[in-house]
């Protein structure tokens, strides 16, 4: 059986049961999430979060993402909008792989670097909780082979910056580039 997170902090992370009932008061008053109003308060670190919801549910936490995977295919198919708004990004892997030719079991091991080589897509996110942007996500990228992984703001913020900006430079490339060719094919007509 699952624990509860307040029951996973207070055992992991030596939270006291006083600062967890007042969370809890406040998440009933306010509707808020019990594990916001504590980072809020400063009680617990964004990562002793993330590694309490990995407990939880059971998706592995990793603070720090493979850079290299960073897939600038991505950037066409979904708005930078909604993977910052709903903290998520794809990282790709091996990309020609399809449902049918792995056969793998997603639960062999929660290293990400391992996971890399096993799975086409690992999607980083950091609420595991958001089900539904993360169907929208796998149904837009036509995803069948995923592996999920916590992550912190601040890493997966950075990973879809560094996408999009890759994107950007590649397209801005690809421009200078015709512009270079264009030239030279009208030198070269106008010389014939």
């Amino acid at each position: 059986m699952t624990k509860h997170l307040s029951q996973i902090l207070q055992d992991n992370f030596n939270i006291s049961k006083e600062a967890l009932d007042d969370a809890q008061r406040i998440k009933i008053e306010k509707g808020e999430k019990a594990g916001e109003i504590l980072l809020r308060k400063k009680i617990i670190t964004e990562s002793q979060l993330l590694e309490a919801l990995s407990i939880q549910y059971n998706i592995p936490f990793q603070p720090d993402l493979p850079m290299e995977n960073i897939g600038q295919d991505i950037t066409g198919q979904i708005p930078i909008q909604f993977l910052k708004k709903h903290l998520m990004v794809p990282l790709s892997a091996n990309v020609g792989l399809s449902c049918s030719e792995d056969d793998t079991n997603p639960d062999d091991t929660k290293d990400i670097n391992t996971n890399l080589s096993k799975h086409s897509f690992i999607i980083a996110i950091n609420d595991p909780t958001s089900f539904q942007a993360l169907d929208d996500l796998v149904r837009i990228l036509g995803l069948c082979d995923f592996e999920i992984v916590l992550s912190t703001k601040q890493a997966i913020l950075s990973a879809i910056n560094i996408a999009y900006d890759l994107s950007r430079d590649s397209a801005e490339q690809l421009v200078q580039d015709m512009e270079e060719n264009g030239s030279s094919i009208i030198s070269e007509i106008e010389d014939t």
